[in-house]
């Protein structure tokens, strides 16, 4: 067998041994000459061993050349006898292979050493593998909380080299645990847990032998656990107290403390931390919060090192600190009340703490605060309290105050955590002002279209009429009507009503205490008689685009009421204009509407009136087809109007009003559209002597101040800016071109 026995800088001395099994077989196959079944060696002489043992035979010369083997130098195992030189030496490079083989020689001699011939052998020399170095700067990394990178390195020499890695770790402080061998590697990922301080070493084996275990890597922390329990109390000098389970597993952590406020529901939290605890703190006082807020808390753990992973936030019940409330709010309560119904004093409880209002004393004094009687303390939720009607006389000016209490027992204005008293509010009693309808009176026949309103009105203590409130109503009953009237006589309506239906007339009045009366009801039926109707043609003058419209009015007959006024309105596409109102009724009239479309049809409704505004209505419809001429009406009433068509043209240009904004992020700006926009119509035609009005008859009417009506044969008619330009070409032909701008 070959080994070696030590290694120096990667070298290694090897000395060659010669032993030999007593009791061997000899080459003739005899059977045993050496007795015992021990190795012996020789140790000395030049290489061949004699036998001195007393034993007959005598030689080894026999002696089969299989039991000669080689053993290392330091070969303990038997009493060793060294044979041979026992100074050859193999020298090895530091990387533990050999540099050359060594040839070793055992020699027969005459006397029957080992045999009649010479014998040799060559030694294979393997590689030398020594243990591992310790591996050095083991560091670990946060991933994530599931996850730890570790990495170390070791020594470069490679006869050394290890082909496994052990790992282990000690975990917030306990014992080191030893994870599971890998293959050799200089980094790995190590499975963690949450709420977790890991420190980490590293050896490293071959099949020599084992390293020494690294020193300890820095700490490395994953997210710690977020405290429990926690609770907020107030104390007796109004600080509140905070106390929480901490749930951390290391040291290297604080808990933060964060401040808020609700109302309304809605928590707002502080911009800033409140408070910041070193490890093993679980408790922290709010000194002197604001008493007037309700306050709750929340708090997460945070650790130390340049990670500061923290815990999810925990949030504490709210605490109200309770204090006495301020003096409550009296509002006026006057000047004047009736004293014929129930009177109320209501007030607003203006907690500190948010408590709502528990209890209140309503103090009372009819002598301007001389003496005070008392409700007492009243327990009640309720911001108010009632009086009786008739309680107080008519004239007795009350006086009154309050206090209350929130859900404070003690501090306040006398120690039991009510508020001081509130302000003085007084009022004095007084009689409700009457009112009636004279007219039209209850259950009455009214026999007018026109609705006038007569009032009565008193008031035991003298005070004057304001105003009434007078509101109408139909059948249905629906309102048509609400006026305020500063008359009690001959209030004239706005509503008209109608022959043969039936109304409600309600009314409320106003005296100058500021009290109202109770409303009284008049209803009443509508009968007159209805006016005259008109006798209407309607003609059509294409030299002017005018309508005519002439009108007839006869006398009534016994069934009809005389017409005094005459009203005309035009509907055209659906629009519904005045073109005549409450003109005076003649027996005949010729009405011109100046400015009636000149190809569509007009509507018109005339309407009659009689001297107590009953109203009959008499329609016509005046349709016109206009398919060559122009028109423009400016002036009063419309009554300067030119007239052109040579050659007629004219162009539309609609418009919609809009902007441009230009926006982040877009490459083009937005446009953004109005509901309104404009219109412009732009046209022009020859004008020739006696055909249509004539170069001078339109140079007049552009220079004309006024707002102009334009109508052209495809219907159009439209209001506005009109400007233009004439030339003459020579005494009997010109031009007119014109720009219309539609204005309101």
């Amino acid at each position: 067998m070959a080994d070696f026995y030590k290694t120096f800088s990667g070298n290694s001395q090897y000395r060659s041994h010669l032993r030999v099994l007593q009791g061997a077989q000899n080459r003739a196959g005899n059977s045993t000459v050496i007795s015992g079944t021990e190795w012996i060696e020789k140790t000395s002489g030049s290489g061949y061993l004699t036998y001195n043992s007393g034993n007959t035979g005598g030689c080894f010369g026999d002696l089969a050349f299989g039991a000669i083997a080689w053993a290392p130098y330091d070969f303990t195992a038997y009493s060793s006898k060294q044979i041979g030189s026992g100074s050859d030496t193999v020298v090895h490079n530091s990387n533990g292979t050999k540099i050359a083989a060594g040839t070793y020689a055992a020699n027969d001699s005459a006397g029957g050493n080992f045999g009649s011939a010479n014998g040799s052998w060559s030694l294979g020399l393997t590689t030398i593998v020594d243990t591992p170095d310790t591996p050095t700067s083991v560091a670990c990394a946060y991933v994530s909380d599931t996850q730890i990178s570790t990495s170390w390195s070791r020594p470069t020499v490679t006869n050394d080299a290890p082909n496994t890695s052990q790992i282990r770790t000690k975990t917030n402080g306990a014992a080191a645990v030893e994870l599971a061998s890998i293959s050799v590697t200089t980094s790995v990922t190590i499975s963690a847990a949450a709420n977790q301080k890991i420190i980490a070493a590293v050896r490293e084996s071959n099949g020599t032998g084992t390293s020494a275990w690294s020193a300890d890597s820095a700490a490395v922390y994953t997210s710690p656990a977020a405290p429990t329990a926690l609770t907020a109390t107030k104390d007796a000098s109004l600080d509140i107290n905070l106390a929480f389970t901490p749930n951390v597993g290391f040291t290297e952590h604080q808990h933060v403390v964060e401040h808020g406020t609700v109302s309304g529901g809605v928590t707002t939290w502080d911009g800033t931390e409140l408070a910041t605890l070193v490890a093993g703190t679980s408790t922290y006082k709010h000194v002197a919060p604001n008493a007037a807020q309700l306050h709750v808390y929340r708090v997460f753990a945070r650790n130390l090192d340049v990670g500061a992973l923290a815990s999810s936030k925990v949030t504490s019940n709210t605490v109200q600190l309770l204090v006495a409330p301020n003096k409550p709010t009296l509002p006026a309560l006057g000047p004047f009340v009736d004293k014929a119904k129930d009177f109320t004093v209501p007030w607003s409880h203006n907690s500190v703490d948010t408590t709502p209002q528990t209890a209140y004393e309503l103090g009372d004094s009819t002598n301007g605060g001389s003496t005070w009687g008392t409700t007492g303390k009243v327990t009640s939720t309720v911001s108010s309290k009632s009086f009786t009607a008739s309680t107080y006389a008519a004239g007795v000016a009350l006086t009154v105050r309050v206090r209350t209490w929130g859900e404070a027992t003690t501090g306040g204005a006398d120690g039991t955590g009510a508020s001081a008293w509130s302000d003085l509010s007084t009022v004095t009693f007084k009689t409700r002002p009457v009112v009636t309808i004279t007219g039209p009176a209850d259950a009455s026949t009214y026999t007018k279209s026109a609705l006038m309103v007569n009032l009565g009105f008193t008031q035991l203590e003298s005070a004057t009429f304001v105003n009434a409130t007078i509101k109408v109503y139909d059948a249905t009953p629906t309102l048509l009507e609400t006026l305020v009237s500063a008359t009690r006589a001959a209030t004239l309506m706005d509503t008209a009503v109608n022959n043969g239906e039936s109304y409600t007339v309600k009314v409320t009045v106003r005296d100058s205490n500021g009290l109202v009366s109770d409303e009284v009801v008049s209803g009443f039926s509508v009968a007159y008689t209805l006016p005259v109707a008109a006798v209407v043609t309607a003609i059509y003058l294409p030299d002017s685009g005018i309508g005519q419209l002439d009108i007839a009015v006869a006398d009534p007959d016994a069934s009809e009421a005389a017409a005094t006024l005459v009203t005309i309105t035009r509907k055209i596409n659906g629009a519904v204009e005045t073109v005549l109102y409450e003109y005076p009724k003649a027996a005949s009239l010729t009405i011109l509407d100046m400015t009636p479309t000149i190809n569509g049809t007009n509507n018109y409704t005339i309407t009659t009136i009689s001297a107590d505004g009953a109203t009959t209505g008499t329609p016509v419809e005046m349709v016109t087809a206009e398919g060559e001429w122009g028109f423009i009406s400016t002036g009063e009433g419309y009554s300067e109007i030119i007239k052109f068509g040579g050659n007629f043209a004219f162009d539309i240009t609609p418009t919609v009003d809009s902007t441009l904004i230009e926006t982040a992020g877009r490459a083009r700006p937005v446009a953004l559209y109005g509901t309104t926009g404009g219109l412009e119509v732009s046209g022009s035609c020859v004008v020739v002597e006696g055909y249509g009005s004539t170069i001078e008859e339109i140079e007049a009417l552009l220079k004309i101040p006024a707002k102009g009506c334009y109508r052209d044969p495809s219907g159009r008619r439209m209001f506005g800016l009109i400007v233009g330009q004439v030339g003459r070409e020579n005494s009997a032909v010109g031009s007119f071109s014109y720009v219309v701008t539609e204005t309101s």
